[in-house]
């Protein structure tokens, strides 16, 4: 017992290599779409003429390459579980320092957008963040927790940890629900197998915050001269109630008339037959692989419809 600090040291150094291990282990693969994204926001090299964003319904279910046309560069910034004060914060904080400033925005609204639901936070992405960038943000004191153990897997992903594990004693290796060899752009499909089956009925409490922080965005692209269009990508109707969601979509319609931007709405008004084929949807909210390849070229014909009309400029930047 002559060296009690021998063992504190190997117990130390033990327990620094099982968190070492650990999080090599859990960083491997991670979500290499949001990191694609983020390496084109911050390091770009589509420079695109319009960008997409919204939560994952808008992340899985509008393909860039079927809006690309004679030049026309298109980029999916959409992130899931990421409601407006997260896009808020973005374009502020990354996307006007780093980007060149696009034609127009496709915005993918949807009516669970100005409720709790989506709950991401820019801080949590701190492991995609340049250094540079990282060390300008740790002046805010508040966010410092977040922005520095976010950096790490084994605390970035602890809730996952359970699953993981498991899967490690499964025969068959578990299929990921993002098929990233069909990455396009930020772009990537969302495949999962059932799960269409009607939800219990819950109605959005929508939060002042997310409303407002969504109007304050409005007002960055109109005063940056940015085009913006709003899109609801279709849902499965035979599994939602209206009631449930007819206040949230009345409120993106007003907002949309206050402002006059177009609005596409494919969840309430444009109903089409994308809305009942269950061989197009992952679950009730989002569209499968085929389904955004059905859906992505029906939008694209509405844009350039809406061209036609002269209701929106759509082609390459002149510049």
């Amino acid at each position: 017992m002559r060296f009690p600090w021998i063992k504190k040291v190997v117990f130390l150094s033990l327990l620094i290599g099982i968190i070492v291990l650990m999080n090599s282990w859990m960083e491997r693969g991670g979500n290499r779409q949001t990191r694609r994204q983020y390496e084109e926001a911050f390091h770009p090299k589509v420079n695109a003429d319009i960008i997409i964003m919204g939560a994952s319904h808008a992340a899985h279910g509008i393909n860039p390459k079927y809006l690309e046309k004679g030049g026309l560069k298109v980029f999916n910034f959409g992130q899931d579980g990421a409601g407006p004060t997260f896009f808020l914060k973005w374009y502020r904080k990354i996307f006007q320092r780093y980007y060149g400033k696009p034609d127009t925005v496709i915005f993918g609204v949807h009516w669970v957008m100005f409720s709790h639901t989506l709950q991401r936070q820019l801080e949590q992405d701190s492991n995609y963040f340049p250094r540079d960038f990282l060390f300008e943000e740790l002046h805010n004191f508040k966010e410092m927790k977040a922005l520095v153990l976010n950096r790490f897997a084994f605390v970035r992903e602890r809730r996952k940890l359970p699953y993981r594990l498991v899967g490690l004693f499964k025969k068959e290796r578990r299929r990921s629900t993002h098929i990233l060899l069909e990455y396009y752009n930020g772009f990537v499909p969302y495949e999962r197998k059932g799960n269409l089956d009607k939800k219990k009925g819950s109605k959005p409490k929508n939060d002042k915050v997310q409303i407002d922080a969504f109007k304050a965005l409005l007002d960055d692209f109109e005063k940056n001269q940015i085009q913006v269009i709003l899109v609801s990508i279709p849902g499965y109707l035979p599994s939602r109630d209206i009631d449930n969601i007819q206040e949230s979509m009345d409120l993106i319609h007003e907002i949309a008339e206050e402002r006059s931007l177009p609005f596409l709405d494919y969840e309430t008004q444009r109903i089409t037959g994308l809305n009942t084929d269950p061989s197009l949807f992952s679950d009730w909210v989002h569209l499968n692989g085929k389904g955004s390849d059905a859906f992505s070229e029906l939008l694209k014909s509405d844009l350039e419809l809406l061209s036609k009309q002269k209701k929106i400029k759509w082609g390459p930047s002149s510049t």
